[in-house]
């Protein structure tokens, strides 16, 4: 796997999870915790989706070219509930509410990164896929850091 692509994981790992703990401390204090929510959700509709999004288009249309239909189909499940996550995050009618699911989130984030690095690269170069070449030049797969 390009190590560009993991730290760029890193970065978005730790953004969200920075994003995450704001909201459910705020929430814990009993604090305002409308900023934070926003925070987060707008750094998920930003650049979490733009990776997600950048990767479906890249990465699955390749896996499915190879023969990969159930793992696509699955990590297609992934993004379905990541994005239903994100709607409870922002529209929660509670502040509780949304830490829950911004938990849950970040749990399944961790689980989806895992599952792009060590079951979607390693099938796709198995296939004989440059996965380098195929996101070079994107830095929604990269980052904006790609000299990494």
């Amino acid at each position: 796997m390009p190590s560009a692509t993991h730290h760029h994981h890193a970065d978005l790992w730790s953004g969200l999870a920075a994003r995450e703990a704001a909201l459910v401390n705020a929430v814990a204090a009993g604090q305002d915790h409308e900023q934070p929510r926003r925070a987060l959700v707008d750094f998920l509709r930003g650049e979490v989706f733009a990776h997600l999004q950048t990767e479906e288009m890249v990465l699955y249309n390749v896996a499915r070219g190879v023969g990969a239909h159930a793992l696509v189909a699955a990590l297609e499940l992934d993004h379905k509930s990541l994005l239903s996550l994100v709607e409870h995050i922002d529209q929660a009618a509670t502040g509780l509410d949304a830490a829950l699911s911004a938990r849950a989130l970040v749990m399944l984030f961790v689980l989806r990164m895992e599952k792009e690095e060590t079951v979607l690269i390693p099938t796709l170069t198995e296939a004989g896929v440059d996965v380098s070449i195929l996101i070079a030049g994107r830095p929604e797969m990269l980052g904006t850091d790609q000299d990494r």
